[in-house]
């Protein structure tokens, strides 16, 4: 059978940063009207990939062919209009106090340039929103929008200019299962107008559900190339880390009883939860599931003290915590890991040194100035400990990839010795074999007897790394199950209110 004509050609295209080979001489084909999986553990050389494609960034070496036709320039704007190749970046550039139409037409609105005409954006817009099958207001404010839909907007806005590659980077990383629906349903329709798109995620049901062709990068080199039908997800996982991975069938439940609570929560009120009450022992591994909107981040930041409390009460070993700040909650050796890695937990001016030992540096001071050679020793100790891969500790910590960063940020927490552990999306946007390294280090925390509560949208990951799963609507406890009997069915039915059949959630704790 003849190969297909290839729409997109990259031959040997390589990518250094200083000493460090980002891509090493990638070559692999995009063949028209496909939808091809790009997979690969963080820092496997996909990012980078991306940026060269969407002409973000040029490349070392080597060569990008569209059509017959060499890429010369590489700059967004010429990669679009000369090559119709466009990306959805995971951090989204929109006009968030512009409407819908303005962002969609952007530099290419009807009218003359000094005054476009407000009625016939409104109503091409509308057109093409139309034309895709979404549901939204052209004049709505972009700031208005939740963050899926603000996504949809961004294709929509590719689509407009004429983009027939489409490059999707992790865009279901901060979506619920209804809101990646809504997106999977938009890019079946447009492989059905003809568009070609380029698909990243660590999620393996996702590639194996929209992905025609899956191409495999590891430590910056390609490694290798199916078609979706000759090939499974273990072989795809096993090619993405080099080796088999072992499966966690689910935790051991803990021998807890008779143990007192590490941590115990009493009708605890405060932003989007009310009366919320539950306990965690040493070593246990409690969970905590439900929508975006039923407040259990903003319960993990009451904890800690991060948000303001407005009634209940914490306990820590059976003793009132009454006056909780973040400052208090590090001496109190309560941690909290939040779920907007670069937002709420990287120091992203720092390096990787300086983030992972900032909560010690009053400890590793003398006469008020910090001893850098004993708390680098510090650092380095925790890196090693939490498998941290870095050229050094003096690297940006930015320029480390998504799952590095994460274990740099719990190689912070390890750095107090925490009783109790706070965990939002611990896993949020890490490769499967970075996943692995953080389950084996919670497992590890929970034998020595921490006692650590996991907040997650992935129910998989709730059901294999957690005891027991507290679930909550709507600012309140809908029930709590245990790990082992759940199943996702039953997780949702209790956020969301509808019935399910067994395993029947018991109301409080255990």
């Amino acid at each position: 059978m003849p190969s297909p004509t290839p729409l997109v050609e990259m031959r040997e295209l390589s990518r250094n940063f200083g000493p460090v080979k980002a891509l090493d001489s990638v070559s692999f084909n995009i063949v028209e009207g496909d939808v091809t999986g790009l997979v690969g553990e963080n820092g496997a050389g996909k990012s980078t990939l991306l940026k060269i494609l969407a002409g973000l960034q040029p490349p070392s070496s080597g060569e990008v062919i569209v059509k017959g036709q060499k890429i010369q320039s590489f700059d967004p704007n010429t990669v679009l209009t000369k090559h119709s190749i466009a990306i959805v970046p995971q951090e989204l550039s929109l006009l968030q106090d512009r409407t819908v139409a303005e962002n969609i037409l952007a530099g290419i609105e009807p009218g003359s340039r000094l005054f476009p005409s407000q009625r016939q954006m409104d109503a091409q817009a509308r057109a093409l929103l139309s034309e895709l099958d979404l549901d939204i207001d052209p004049g709505a404010s972009v700031r208005t929008l939740d963050l899926a839909i603000q996504q949809l907007v961004v294709v929509a806005r590719s689509i407009a200019r004429g983009c027939n590659v489409l490059i999707l980077d992790e865009p279901t990383a901060m979506l619920t299962p209804a809101e990646a629906s809504r997106l999977f349903t938009l890019m079946k329709k447009l492989k059905a107008n003809g568009t070609t798109m380029v698909y990243v995620s660590h999620r393996m049901p996702e590639i194996f559900e929209l992905c025609d062709r899956l191409e495999v990068l590891r430590d910056g080199k390609h490694v290798a190339s199916w078609r979706r039908d000759e090939v499974t997800p273990d072989d795809v996982v096993s090619a993405m880390v080099g080796r088999e991975l072992g499966h966690f069938d689910g935790r051991t439940a803990p021998s807890t009883a008779g143990s007192a609570p590490a941590l115990t929560v009493t009708e605890l009120s405060g932003r989007r939860h009310n009366d919320v009450s539950f306990d965690v022992r040493p070593g246990e591994i409690l969970g905590i599931a439900g929508l975006p909107d039923s407040g259990r981040v903003e319960l993990l930041a009451n904890i800690f003290g991060a948000e303001k409390s407005r009634s209940g009460s914490v306990s820590l070993g059976g003793t009132p915590y009454e006056a909780r700040s973040p400052i208090a909650s590090v001496g109190h050796k309560l941690g909290f890991l939040p779920g907007e890695r670069r937002a709420q937990g990287l120091l992203t001016t720092m390096t990787v040194g300086e983030n992972i030992g900032v909560l010690k540096t009053r400890t590793h001071s003398k006469a008020g100035l910090v001893q850098k050679g004993t708390l680098s020793r510090a650092a380095q100790t925790l890196a090693e400990r939490m498998r941290v891969k870095t050229a050094s500790l003096d690297t940006p910590i930015t320029n480390l990839s998504g799952g590095n960063q994460q274990k740099a940020l719990l190689a912070r927490w390890m750095s107090i010795d925490p009783e109790v552990l706070l965990l939002d999306e611990p896993t949020r946007g890490v490769d499967v074999g970075a996943k692995v390294e953080i389950y084996e280090q919670l497992f590890g925390l929970a034998e020595k007897g921490v006692a650590i509560v996991c907040s997650s949208s992935d129910l998989p990951e709730l059901l294999t790394a957690t005891d027991r799963i507290l679930v909550m609507r709507e600012g309140t406890v809908a029930g709590v199950v245990e790990s082992r009997e759940a199943t996702e069915e039953s997780i949702m039915a209790l956020a969301t209110n509808a019935s399910a059949g067994e395993p029947t959630p018991t109301k409080g704790t255990k």
